[in-house]
C-alpha cells in the first residue's frame, strides 16, 4: 500500500516538472519569436493541428525524459536530499536523447503536413537534414536544456522540501 502511495506521488512529480519545463520552454520560445518579429510568420504557416501536434510532442517527449531522468532519484519521504551525483548526468544525457525524439517528431509532423499540402519535393530534403546535420544540434540543443531544467527541477524540489519541512505538515 505503501509503495503504490509513494509510486503515485513520484509520477505526479514527473508529470508536474515535465509539463513546468515544456511550458517554460515553450513560453520561452514565443517571447523569443515575438521580439525578433518571427512569431507571425510562424503562425500563419502552421496549421492548428500541425501546432497541436508539435506541443503534444514536445510535452510527451518531456514528460518521458523527466520521468527517465528522475526515475530512482527520489527516497522515502519527499523532504530527503536528492542525489546530484545521479540526476545531473541523466539530465544531460536524456536531454539530448530527448532534443533528437522531439526533432524526430518534428520531421514526422512537417513531413505529414507537408505531404498533406503537396509539398513532397521538400519532405524528401527535409528528411535528408533531419537525419544529419539536425540530430548532432538536437542533441547537443538538448543536453544544454535537459542540464538547464534539471536545476530548475531540483530548485523547485528543494522549494517544496523547504516548505514541507515542518513536522506538522508531513503526511
Amino acid at each position: 500500500m505503501a509503495e503504490r502511495a509513494i509510486r503515485d506521488r513520484n509520477l505526479l512529480v514527473v508529470f508536474t516538472l515535465g509539463t513546468f519545463d515544456a511550458a517554460a520552454l515553450i513560453a520561452a520560445l514565443v517571447v523569443t519569436l515575438y521580439a525578433s518579429g518571427g512569431l507571425a510568420p510562424l503562425l500563419s504557416s502552421l496549421s492548428t493541428i500541425a501546432g497541436l501536434a508539435l506541443f503534444s510532442a514536445l510535452w510527451l517527449t518531456t514528460v518521458w525524459s523527466t520521468g527517465r531522468t528522475l526515475r530512482g532519484a527520489f527516497t522515502v519521504a519527499p523532504w530527503t536530499s536528492v542525489p546530484l551525483g545521479i540526476i545531473i548526468p541523466r539530465a544531460t544525457w536524456r536531454g539530448g536523447v530527448n532534443g533528437v525524439v522531439f526533432l524526430a517528431c518534428v520531421g514526422v509532423i512537417l513531413a505529414i503536413s507537408s505531404a498533406f499540402n503537396g509539398d513532397v519535393g521538400v519532405v524528401g530534403f527535409g528528411a535528408l537534414i533531419f537525419l544529419t546535420v539536425g540530430a548532432a544540434f538536437a542533441f547537443v540543443i538538448g543536453l544544454v536544456l535537459g542540464l538547464l531544467f534539471a536545476g530548475v527541477d531540483l530548485a523547485l524540489v528543494s522549494a517544496t522540501r523547504a516548505i514541507l519541512d515542518e513536522k506538522k505538515s508531513r503526511p
